[in-house]
């Protein structure tokens, strides 16, 4: 993915004041505050697309093709999710599934779980039981049973 001369001018922004940072010798100034807000703001408006458009429930070789998808470098994409989500890509991506998850197998009470999993981009039956757990505590199963509509 080829970025622009301002894209690059930004990255190299943002790289430099978060060394400078870390190493505690240089503070950002309101215009570096300013247009990194700006980008992470673009980030932002990015995943939010994506999920609307029901991206985050392909399933994607690598997280190379996520980025493409996104149009966002690796670092854009991992500083937007520690600072504003207070937690990696992957594990927000998988927690929104889940919670989607939760809702389809309430409203679809008759659907086989791992066809829910499959819905999501989850083809591994026993990986999306796996992924649902570690999100739920429960099984999809054992979901489905505590939570049953009446």
């Amino acid at each position: 993915m080829k970025m622009n001369s301002d894209k690059e001018n930004l990255l190299f922004s943002l790289i430099a004041g978060k060394i400078g940072r870390i190493r505690g010798k240089r503070k950002m100034n309101a215009e570096q505050k300013s247009r990194a807000e700006r980008e992470m703001d673009l980030v932002e408006t990015r995943l939010s697309r994506w999920v609307a458009e029901g991206k985050h429930r392909i399933k994607y070789g690598c997280l190379e093709d996520i980025l493409f998808d996104l149009d966002l470098t690796s670092y854009e994409l991992t500083l937007y999710c520690s600072t504003r989500l207070k937690k990696t890509f992957l594990c927000w991506r998988k927690e929104l599934r889940m919670e989607e998850a939760k809702k389809m197998l309430l409203e679809h009470p008759d659907m086989p779980a791992y066809q829910v999993g499959k819905a999501l981009g989850i083809t591994d039956k026993s990986n999306f039981r796996h992924q649902f757990k570690s999100v739920t505590g429960l099984t999809p199963s054992q979901w489905r049973v505590k939570f049953k509509k009446e």
